[in-house]
């Protein structure tokens, strides 16, 4: 699901909770159906991102050229996390992804279909703007082609950790366990997130003797107003052990379109002569139950919140700064509401939202 998934993850980061629509170009490949062909397509979605960190898809994509391939796509997934097992500081969970795709082959006239699912349980340590996070699962996919039904999947195993907001740097290491062998890959990458520009980079290595080669991927976004998103990618790829492609560079560039309603913008509080702050939460905006908030002002731990009316409050003694915070349900479910002021992606699959006291 390579081309879906890195063509989708522009929505996710540029729309939050909520509807989005994309359109985009540019030279693809897509892994389950033809792992060893690059064409240049023209490719729309139209995607969901539920308050709960869960989504949904639908896409499609139309050769650009006599050589292309026409495909279309869905899935559902999401990070799902236990209640029971979330603190203040530690979370665990699982990312489940499941898609289903079909296909027509122009050059041999023939259709295709198929279906991709990935499994990856995970154990996450937060503290202020950092994390570390352990992960292992299963991934796998399924082809029916020209009355031939080929399964494959390999298990993953690995940890990554991150630190910043602005500027955030990730590291990564995973070993993926297939039935010819463990293939272990290092890598990284840095992203810089200032409204109205986004720009990142990646670089990762495959150490295994049979598989030794450098991926590299550079992309950059900008906002154009507050719905809409123009942003292009160029990657370096190297052979996935699932699908066992050849080294191939794709790109491509699009546009992200939000949908609905907006999140509020981020304006600054100011804060009263005693250094009172009032953060208000909407009880239509908030799940059942009392509601708690952390932030870097409190050590991320959770603070219970006071009901008033229609509104759940809290005043804090703050002096001027900038503070990034979010809610916690009853349940120990972490959610930042879409209209929250300040409300932003904090980079590690989540969402946070920015207070500044003047």
């Amino acid at each position: 699901m390579a081309v879906i998934l890195a063509a989708l993850s522009h929505t996710t980061a540029a729309n939050g909770q909520g509807w989005s629509a994309e359109v985009s170009a540019g030279r693809l490949v897509y892994d389950p159906a033809l792992a060893n062909v690059g064409t240049s397509n023209l490719m729309g979605s139209l995607r969901y991102d539920t308050r709960r960190e869960a989504w949904v898809y639908g896409a499609a994509a139309l050769p650009a050229g006599d050589a292309g391939n026409l495909w279309g796509a869905g899935g559902a997934g999401g990070r799902f996390t236990l209640p029971a097992l979330q603190t203040g500081r530690a979370s665990v969970g699982a990312d489940l992804g499941a898609h289903g795709f079909s296909f027509r082959d122009r050059l041999v006239d023939l259709t295709g279909s198929g279906f991709a699912l990935d499994a990856m349980p995970f154990a996450r340590l937060t503290s202020g703007a950092g994390f570390v996070e352990a992960r292992g699962g299963w991934r796998g996919q399924t082809l029916s082609f020209a009355g031939i039904r080929d399964s494959r999947g390999v298990f993953e195993t690995g940890a990554r950790g991150g630190y910043g907001s602005t500027v955030r740097v990730e590291g990564d290491a995973h070993w993926v366990h297939a039935s010819e062998g463990t293939y272990p890959f290092v890598g990284a990458s840095v992203a810089y997130d200032a409204s109205p520009v986004t720009v990142w980079g990646q670089v990762g290595k495959w150490l295994a003797t049979d598989l030794d080669e450098r991926v590299w991927a550079l992309g950059t976004g900008v906002s154009v107003g507050v719905r809409t998103t123009v942003w292009g990618n160029v990657r370096q790829e190297a052979p996935d052990p699932l699908y066992w492609n050849p080294s191939r560079r794709t790109w491509s560039v699009g546009l992200t379109q939000r949908l609905g309603r907006l999140p509020a913008p981020a304006v600054p509080l100011s804060a009263s002569p005693a250094g009172t702050v009032l953060v208000r939460l909407p009880a239509g905006d908030a799940p059942a139950g009392a509601v708690s908030i952390a932030g870097d002002f409190n050590n991320w731990q959770p603070a219970p919140m006071q009901r008033e009316g229609s509104n759940w409050i809290i005043r804090l003694s703050l002096m001027p700064g900038v503070y990034h915070y979010t809610f916690r349900s009853a349940t120990g479910e972490w959610f930042v509401p879409v209209s929250t002021a300040g409300r932003r992606d904090d980079g590690m699959g989540g969402f946070v939202a920015v207070l500044v006291v003047t």
